[in-house]
């Protein structure tokens, strides 16, 4: 299995903050607390409507991932952890992945489009999660400058998403010639995360752009209705 060192978590962690916080370092899905058609916005007041506070689960959902991946990124102290904690980090991304995916359409101001990036981090915890889906036993080996006969398997972003245009019947004939092969998996190259952050971070200000849209429209309707109303009483 292709490994990530220490370097390369540093990195993606600055990609991160760079991509996925905004300009006070707080996660970029809290951005929707302050535009009025969120989806699920609750609006608070307390000491008879002196304060008022908006609050979007869905932004506080998004922004625990966002934090969590931050946190995982910054944990390991070794090379060997980060090796560990790899799989934890790909499955984390597709979380990341699902409550954006969920909130945009749920939205009823924006619409999801899955990328090349998305499609991969899907496409990675589905082999992460249910390994036995595509190869009935596999070993993993990880550096070995040896060769095997038949040659290894190598799982791989390319091997992924040949496996994701089959159908049903030919995945189920591709399991059947891979049962039992040894099996070289290769994760994701970094740059492979850091599209996915990028993505994940332009999904979100579509949506954040989307719903203030909607209410500066409405805002507007608004105040020609009230004009509309004033001349009439005139």
């Amino acid at each position: 299995m292709m490994a990530y060192g220490k370097a390369d978590f540093r990195r993606l962690k600055i990609i991160l903050c760079e991509t996925l916080t905004d300009d006070t370092g707080d996660p970029l899905s809290c951005l929707l607390h302050e535009t009025p058609h969120s989806h699920g916005l609750l609006n608070l007041s307390f000491c008879g409507g002196e304060h008022e506070f908006h609050h979007v689960a869905e932004a506080c959902n998004i922004a625990n991932v966002i934090t969590s991946i931050e946190r995982i990124l910054s944990l390991p102290r070794s090379n060997i952890a980060c090796q560990e904690m790899a799989e934890v980090l790909l499955l984390r991304l597709d979380v990341l992945r699902e409550y954006i995916c969920t909130a945009i359409k749920r939205s009823e101001s924006s619409h999801y489009s899955e990328t090349e990036a998305d499609r991969a981090i899907r496409r990675w915890a589905g082999f992460l999660k249910h390994p036995s889906n595509y190869v009935f036993a596999h070993s993993c080996f990880s550096d070995l400058e040896v060769s095997f006969d038949p040659p290894a398997i190598e799982i791989d972003c390319d091997f992924l998403a040949s496996w994701d245009s089959l159908k049903i019947g030919e995945r189920d004939q591709r399991k059947s010639e891979l049962a039992h092969r040894l099996v070289i998996v290769r994760l994701p190259e970094t740059g492979k995360i850091e599209a996915f952050f990028k993505s994940s971070a332009d999904h979100l200000k579509h949506l954040i752009a989307a719903n203030s849209k909607e209410g500066e429209l409405a805002g507007a309707q608004a105040t020609n209705r009230v004009t509309h109303l004033g001349l009439v009483a005139v």
